[in-house]
């Protein structure tokens, strides 16, 4: 029989800091065993010993069968990183001297918190044994929060219910390259509960330092160890639908935003660097990253794409919730290939950019997302339409009579080609061309607008420039029609494998008349 423990957050949000001071997304196995030992040394189930309150001997195995048994399965509803750019400060409690001026100090705090739709669930599929069970629920009951004192939580532990579903399960098989659909979570090790014990009575017998007051103070509360904390993968139950031009999605975060007219630059860094890591590690790439195909090889319509992710973006973030390096892996490359993908990416720690941006620095570990469940769902009431940033550049010189909207058409035919949605036109060139034009207006997507971008400079939205081509970067407003769902990550144009032309999403409310925006 199968046990749980769920936490519901009253205030639908979630707040909680990683030991990189990043926002922690996810409430971790590590996170809820701390929480319990807290509840179990300091709550009523506390027992005195030697005039310290401590865990009483069957919370204390409790807690010890929890390092030996992670949970087999998790349920992670739907959450977003909301991130505030507005600043708190809180008294520190400790005098700081300016001149002859003393105050007490005061340190920033950011307005961060993971809006929370639904309940955390960890479930084990054999129940523990019942004096486990029992403790576990008593001391579910005594945690007033989880994460800061600001995000407080109702935890119950029993059978789950027939309405909870498990969303990922425990990889025992993970490792450090294991970059499938999924989160990464801490987990108590065996000796964890040795390990904070210790610390807390370090921290009371004042070994870990003493402050005398004067005039220039600061706070010596330690930071609690973390050697008894490991690693686990859990991965999405939920396979995504492969017929996604890019079905998985790698999220490394970043320090610093990075402006629009700046993100090929970046993405071309990025693909440089994966390469380079490869040729190191695995001797060369593999031509869904290089673009380069042995000659008899077929090119597959889409290869490894690499875009940078703004933060007011309503994407599936890191957990920083900043700007993020996405690297979009095709639903055509081989497992090899993209295994080697995989390894690149959790290699990177910083992207050499050169000119005014300089380097621009990985800011945590590497998360993955579904590619059809990459930006969040529409809210209620609008209607998903899609716009270019930054701003696509045509696959092909055109047409005579063409336009822009021919143009956007004809990319969308080549990132969907090969799907059901899609065949393959016959002919060439022109009848080609037509051909795919015809698919994609069949299958449901418009362009709404499209114009072109004067006065740029192309090479901020094509990686190459043909000396005697003419290059003109346009914005279209694009709806998809069955070309991908409301969540599928897309990018069009010639460069949609570095940096341009992705498709972001532009909501409007329904009825809405909608107007021509861009000259």
């Amino acid at each position: 029989m199968a046990f749980s423990i769920q936490a519901e957050f009253p205030f639908g949000t979630y707040r909680a800091r990683r030991p990189d001071a990043t926002p922690d997304r996810v409430p971790s196995v590590a996170r809820l065993h701390s929480a319990l030992l807290a509840a179990a040394g300091f709550g009523p189930r506390a027992v005195e010993s030697d005039g310290e309150l401590g865990p009483c001997d069957n919370d204390e195995a409790a807690l010890r069968w929890l390092e030996n048994n992670p949970p087999t399965d998790v349920r992670i509803p739907e959450i977003r990183v909301s991130t505030n750019d507005a600043v708190e400060y809180r008294d520190d409690g400790t005098i700081g001297k300016t001149g002859k001026t003393k105050r007490i100090r005061k340190l920033p705090k950011q307005r961060t918190a993971v809006a929370v739709n639904g309940s955390f669930v960890w479930t084990w599929r054999e129940s523990p044994p019942e004096p486990v069970a029992e403790a576990l629920r008593a001391l579910c009951a005594d945690v007033p929060y989880l994460g800061t004192t600001e995000s407080p939580v109702v935890l119950t532990a029993g059978e789950p219910g027939s309405d909870v579903e498990p969303t990922h399960e425990l990889d025992t098989q993970a490792d450090t390259f294991t970059r499938e659909p999924g989160a990464t979570v801490d987990i108590p090790a065996p000796g964890r509960v040795d390990e904070l014990a210790a610390a807390h009575r370090a921290e009371r017998s004042g070994k870990v330092g003493t402050s005398k007051a004067g005039t220039d103070e600061r706070a010596l509360s330690s930071v609690p160890p973390r050697r008894a904390v490991r690693p686990a993968r859990y991965r999405a139950r939920e396979r995504h639908a492969d017929t996604a031009p890019w079905t998985d999605v790698l999220l490394v975060p970043l320090r610093g935003e990075i402006a629009e007219s700046s993100r090929v630059r970046v993405a071309v860094a990025a693909h440089r660097a994966l390469i380079k890591l490869l040729a190191a590690t695995d001797g060369s790439a593999p031509p869904v990253l290089t673009g380069s195909y042995p000659q008899g090889v077929r090119r597959t319509a889409n290869r490894v794409a690499i875009h940078v992710i703004d933060r007011d973006l309503p994407a599936q973030l890191p957990g920083h919730g900043g700007p993020a390096l996405a690297v979009l892996v095709p639903r055509e490359a081989e497992p090899a290939d993209a295994a080697a993908v995989y390894r690149a990416v959790s290699m990177v720690r910083e992207l050499r950019v050169g000119g005014r941006i300089g380097k621009v620095e990985v800011a945590g570990g590497v998360e993955v997302v579904a590619g059809d469940r990459f930006w969040y769902e529409p809210a209620p009431g609008t209607v998903r339409l899609w716009r270019t940033s930054p701003p696509a550049v045509p696959d092909t010189r055109g047409r005579d009579g063409w336009t822009f909207t021919h143009a956007a058409l004809l990319s969308l035919g080549f990132v969907w080609q090969g799907t059901p949605l899609i065949t393959q036109p016959r002919g060439r060139g022109g009848q080609r061309d037509n051909g795919f034009v015809e698919a994609v207006t069949g299958a449901g997507a418009a362009v709404v607008a499209a114009h072109p971008l004067r006065g740029a400079r192309p090479e901020n939205y094509v990686h190459r420039v043909n000396p005697h081509a003419v290059v003109r970067p346009y914005r279209a407003w694009l709806s998809l029609g069955d070309l991908g769902g409301s969540q599928t990550v897309q990018a069009i144009g010639q460069s949609r494998h570095l940096g341009g032309g992705l498709l972001i999403p532009d909501d409007r409310p329904e009825g809405e008349w909608v107007e021509e925006q861009w000259a």
